[in-house]
């Protein structure tokens, strides 16, 4: 028996992907707060969901670069440290 390479499976996903867009296109449609009334209570809601997940998500980021820029400092004082040491004529 014959196995599928993997791209015939990729090609054959995206066939069918495609396939139900152009069959069903309402389920490719945009949601309320890009075709929706813009003065509607909830597209309203949903800004204010967005931009409370991208204040999240770049709380995060903030995060992962400050965690990376200690790193980095205290990389840079060890190196500091440990260079000193080995220059001590007790070596």
């Amino acid at each position: 028996m014959r196995r599928f390479s993997t791209w015939r499976s990729v090609l054959v996903a995206g066939v069918l992907v495609v396939a139900g867009v152009l069959l069903l296109p309402e389920m490719a449609a945009a949601c309320a707060t890009c075709f929706g009334d813009p003065d509607s209570p909830m597209t309203k809601g949903l800004n204010k969901g967005i931009l409370t997940l991208l204040g999240f998500i770049g709380l995060v980021q903030v995060g992962i670069v400050r965690v990376a820029w200690t790193m980095r400092q205290r990389s840079k004082k060890l190196a500091e440290a440990s260079g000193s040491d080995s220059s001590s004529p007790d070596k």
